[in-house]
């Protein structure tokens, strides 16, 4: 059964990536950083899922083409090779969380300690990474691909092989540059040179792996231990510079100067913060000095008011400004009246801007090109707009709510950038934007033929130039 599973979903993934690739054919032009990015969201949501371990081919794929993706983004590789990988990836990202999901509730504490291990910092690790892989193996093994729930002694088994990898995972993270530390040492001939704070700082070092072993989750148990090695570790470091570069120095010697070196560094600190003080104190006979300065502030003041009239100033001419524009918003609608039946078109005012609600222009179902008997009707818009002096027009089409949300959503995409490309081609002197909403932005209600007539509409949003004083 989880065999035919399998072979079902591998289906429904090539059919995601056959129909994701004949949309990227259609228009190579589209940006593919937002279908990378949804790749990436994808992968961490699998990742909390620990579908790398649940549905591993699946997750492997996806992450394989996520980084090709990824690559041609830095690489400026071309655009439908970007997009289609990140498809691929999406695909088997979504294919990977459906299978984790199905299996995820059959070994739900197991599935707890792992993520454990996990949170503990394991990945930081290439050897602890692999350590995992080799448990994760195990467990796809013993349950044929999760198909089979655990005995309850194949279950404890897994769960304490994991519990070591985060006992193991706490130890690197919090004891790993000790342990560089006295590697390093060692391999400097500390065993000869320094023996007495090499084994303190060995000792402490199994003393805080042992207490984390203990309680790996509570960092109040460990955490005095663990300083404590750290602190050794670092004397050990010291101790052993000293004797490296004046060879032939006893260890206790050594020792004796490191501890001086200290003292040292702390009158250091103290004569740093003496003149810390210092600057504190000259900064405040600047201020004291800067408070003698009243005419310095009788001038700031004249400056100031002279600052708030030309403020006003400024809003009476954005007054005048926005009088002129309402006057060229109310002559254009009175004009488009006159000009446009009632199942042509309808004009009115939105605040600053004039709107155009396009009612014939009949496109053929799924279709954007724009009908020849329509143009008529963009003409004459576009003369009405150029009489305005607009600005900018932003192109917006809207559909009805039959079909797929993501068909409407570029149906109404397509529907507007023609409408603008037509627009454009009519040499109207302003600015041109496009943008498809769908069935988002309903006007009328999608229950009956009529309202959705009135909902695939196209809407033109016109801003007029600011008059300059």
């Amino acid at each position: 059964m989880e065999k035919i599973k399998l072979i079902l979903g591998y289906g429904v993934v090539l059919i995601l990536f056959g129909c994701a690739s004949t949309n990227t054919d259609l228009d190579s032009s589209i940006d593919p950083k937002p279908s990378v990015a949804e790749a990436a969201a994808l992968m961490k949501q699998a990742e909390k899922q620990q579908a790398d371990l649940l549905s591993l081919k699946e997750y492997t794929r996806a992450a394989q083409n996520l980084e090709k993706a990824q690559q041609g983004l830095s690489g400026s590789y071309e655009k439908k090779y970007i997009l289609d990988k990140a498809v691929i990836a999406k695909a088997n990202f979504q294919r990977a969380l459906e299978l984790s999901s199905a299996r995820a509730p059959n070994f739900t504490r197991v599935l707890e300690a792992r993520r454990s291990s996990l949170n503990a910092g394991l990945r930081n690790s290439e050897t602890l990474k692999a350590a995992l892989a080799r448990v994760d193996d195990d467990l796809r093994d013993d349950t044929d691909n999760f198909s089979r729930a655990l005995e309850p002694k194949e279950f404890s088994a897994f769960q304490k092989k994991y519990l070591a990898l985060e006992i193991k995972a706490v130890q690197f993270r919090k004891l790993n540059s000790v342990e560089n530390n006295i590697k390093k040492a060692v391999r400097a001939d500390a065993d000869d040179l320094a023996p007495k704070t090499l084994r303190q700082a060995q000792l402490d070092v199994n003393e805080a792996e042992n207490l984390i072993a203990q309680s790996p989750r509570d960092s109040s148990v460990h955490k005095k231990s663990v300083a404590d090695a750290v602190a050794s570790s670092v004397l050990l470091s010291d101790v052993m510079d000293v004797i490296l570069n004046a060879p032939g120095t006893p260890e206790d010697v050594a020792l004796k100067i490191v501890y001086q070196n200290r003292e040292l560094d702390k009158l250091s600190k103290n004569v740093g913060n003496l003149e810390q003080n210092l600057r504190a104190t000259e900064s405040s006979l600047k201020k004291t000095e800067g408070a003698l300065k009243s005419q310095d502030a009788e001038l700031k003041s004249t400056k100031s008011n002279l600052q708030e009239t030309e403020s006003a100033l400024l809003m009476q001419n954005q007054a005048l400004e926005l009088s002129s524009t309402q006057v060229r918003f109310q002559e254009a609608m009175d004009e488009a009246v006159k000009q446009f039946s009632s199942d042509e078109a309808e004009v009115y005012q939105q605040g600053s801007k004039l709107i155009f609600r396009l009612k014939r222009i009949n496109f053929a179902t799924g279709s954007s090109v724009i009908p020849e008997v329509s143009k008529p009707l963009l003409a004459k818009i576009n003369k009405i707009i150029e009489s305005l002096g607009a600005e900018t027009v932003d192109v917006q089409g809207h559909t009805d709510s039959v079909g797929p949300d993501d068909v409407n959503s570029k149906l109404s995409n397509d529907r507007a950038v023609s409408v603008a490309n037509y627009l454009a081609s009519l040499k109207g002197g302003y600015k041109l934007r496009y943008q498809g909403h769908g069935e988002s932005r309903p006007i009328a209600s999608n229950e009956t033929a009529e309202g959705r007539a009135i909902n695939r509409r196209v809407d033109l949003e016109v801003t007029a130039k600011k008059i300059k004083g």
